[in-house]
């Protein structure tokens, strides 16, 4: 079909006004554009904060696709700011340094912002972000200082604004890094940080101009398959799903590993100056609940409902051929609680279907000493650190129910008194039927002490314990008991190996005359080492006061090998008070 000379005309006239109309509002944008880019780069030049430079290369604005984009934002930390901050000399003990390649603030509505003064867009896009968290010295808390700001997610003050509404926050092919400046070193690191946070807005209060609600009711984090080096390179951490819901305030982590970064992991201990604990640790689901998240961004404090462990399985390796750290004071759970300077208040910790292993290597000894705790479930409630709680007078409890050697049912109560000067805690527990050639793999690394047979039928237990001392009861019956002791050399300094090696044990409790006998339990606490070794060195001189006769004499206090250090310490001392005197 031809058109007509009028047609023709009419159609040259309707392009030439599209074409007009699209050249006026090309030239629109790039003048608003331009203009809201300019206001963009004044806005970062006139920040007050003194300590960082902030700088980008460009700011470009496209009001028709609702864009901002900043390339290669950097915010830096003055290196004044750093130096105080490693000295401990400033009011923070951490900085921030950024730099952003692509900062994109996608989906703006401009007639909106402008007209409302309300600023709604869909995404902030931070694309190849490098984060680097500084943590410098913390600062002297002699000096006076301020009151601490506090972040009140219900009024936040923000002028010039009717309100804030964003779709999501997200974070690709990113860099995340915290640094320790004081000792320059890496404590973690994320090479490919990618996650997204959804649903959030700031609303103006009734009544109160630019006074804002932070609202995440519906706010949803989640980051899959994020990997983290953790301090010194020993180790790794992994997640195979990290879920936050802040509709729920509940967050979710998946397929935890927590690994050395070895494979064999002697070589690990071989980088350690003292006996320390080497972790291995996987974990199927962990789940914390009802986070308060006013309290947390109001006063610093956590505050939990509930955490739920699912398939935690816990390896701990202890190479005993190094010395172990004599200044160490490893604080008692309570004591931990006590002094603990972030205010803690969890309601309860659910661990199920798990499974811990923990593992000695002693010089001269062929196998490794291990204990194991299968099918493990447990319970500890009331859990806190705040001052308030612990004026309640209620206590700590922990209901532990496991397989011992994964074949002996066991059952283990704490009761950790928190509004106490003495820190004294109570204790009992309960282990079932088993054949005792079951405990060899603990029994003969550790003691020398293999059992050839033998049938225990149960133990009972029950006592109280401070920092210092541990003192309580045991009743452990048992049959048919024949046993072998291995001694290892002439150095071997073992109480029970030397001296139940030249006695008769008792084959059964109760014994031939039918009198049951129940054993007295003390053990002086070892300073430098944790509450595992505190719980199982007291249960041990009960076991031992059952099977040998006459054992008024084995103390179990402190052994022959740290008594001997603890000698040498001290006439260090004395040589070197004299030689100053002189």
């Amino acid at each position: 079909m031809k058109l007509s000379k009028k047609q023709k005309k009419i159609v040259y006239i309707v392009g030439g006004i599209f074409v007009f109309l699209a050249a006026v509002i090309l030239a629109i944008n790039l003048i608003i554009g331009h203009a809201i880019g300019n206001k963009v780069r004044q806005a970062l030049d006139k920040m007050p904060e003194k300590n960082y430079h902030i700088d980008v290369r460009t700011v470009r604005a496209n009001i028709l696709t609702g864009n901002i984009n900043l390339k290669d934002l950097r915010i830096t930390p003055d290196s004044m700011y750093l130096e105080r901050l490693k000295k401990g000399e400033g009011k923070n003990s951490a900085a921030i340094q950024i730099h952003i390649p692509t900062l994109r603030f996608a989906g703006i509505d401009f007639y909106e912002a402008v007209s409302e003064k309300n600023i709604s867009l869909n995404t902030i896009l931070f694309k190849k972000a490098n984060l680097t968290v500084i943590l410098g010295k913390k600062p002297d808390k002699k000096k006076p200082e301020k009151e601490p700001v506090k972040l009140n997610i219900d009024s936040i003050y923000i002028a010039g604004i009717s309100g804030i509404s964003i779709g999501s926050i997200q974070f690709k092919k990113s860099k995340l890094e915290i640094y320790d400046l004081v000792n320059e070193k890496v404590l973690l690191k994320n090479e490919d940080l990618k996650f997204e946070l959804n649903d959030f807005s700031l609303d103006e209060l009734e009544g109160n101009n630019n006074y804002f609600s932070l609202h995440l009711e519906h706010a949803k984090l989640e980051l899959i398959n994020e990997e983290f080096m953790v301090p010194d390179g020993n180790y790794f951490l992994k997640f195979g799903r990290i879920y936050f819901n802040l509709a729920d305030y509940v967050l979710e982590l998946e397929d935890m590993v927590f690994k050395p970064t070895y494979e064999n992991k002697f070589k690990l201990a071989k980088k350690l100056k003292f006996t320390s604990e080497i972790y291995d640790v996987t974990a199927k689901k962990i789940r914390v609940g009802a986070i308060d998240m006013k309290k947390l961004f109001g006063n610093g404090a956590l505050y939990l409902d509930s955490v739920y462990v699912e398939g935690l399985n816990l390896s701990i390796l202890m190479d005993k051929r190094l010395p172990f750290n004599m200044d160490r004071r490893p604080k008692l759970p309570n004591e931990a609680l006590k002094n603990m300077k972030l205010p803690l208040y969890i309601g309860k910790i659910v661990i199920k279907d798990s499974y811990i292993k923990y593992q000695e290597k002693i010089k001269d000894a062929k196998e490794l000493m291990t204990a194991i705790l299968g099918d493990l479930n447990a319970q500890i409630d009331f859990a806190t650190s705040v001052k308030d709680s612990i004026r309640t007078g209620k206590s700590m409890k922990i209901n532990l129910q496991a397989k011992f050697m994964e074949k002996a049912p066991l059952k283990l109560y704490f009761n950790f008194p928190l509004y106490s000067r003495v820190d004294t805690f109570f204790y009992s527990g309960y282990m079932a039927s088993a054949n005792m050639k079951y405990f060899n793999n603990a029994s003969l690394p550790a003691m020398g002490l293999k059992f050839k047979q033998g049938h225990l039928k149960k133990i009972n237990f029950n006592g109280s314990a401070n920092s210092k001392i541990s003192k309580g009861e045991m009743t452990m019956l048992y049959n048919d008991l024949e046993a072998e002791i291995i001694k290892k050399n002439d150095e071997d300094k073992n109480k029970f190996v030397s001296w139940a090696a030249n006695t008769v044990i008792f084959k059964s409790n109760p014994g031939k005359n039918n009198k049951l006998r129940t054993a007295t339990m003390e053990f002086e606490r070892v300073p430098y080492k944790g509450f595992g070794n505190f719980v199982w060195k007291t249960l041990q001189s009960g076991i031992i006061r059952t099977v040998v006769p006459s054992t008024k004499s084995i103390k179990t206090d402190l052994n022959q090998k740290e008594k001997t250090q603890k000698k040498d310490k001290k006439k260090k001392k004395r040589i070197w008070r004299k030689k100053s005197q002189n």
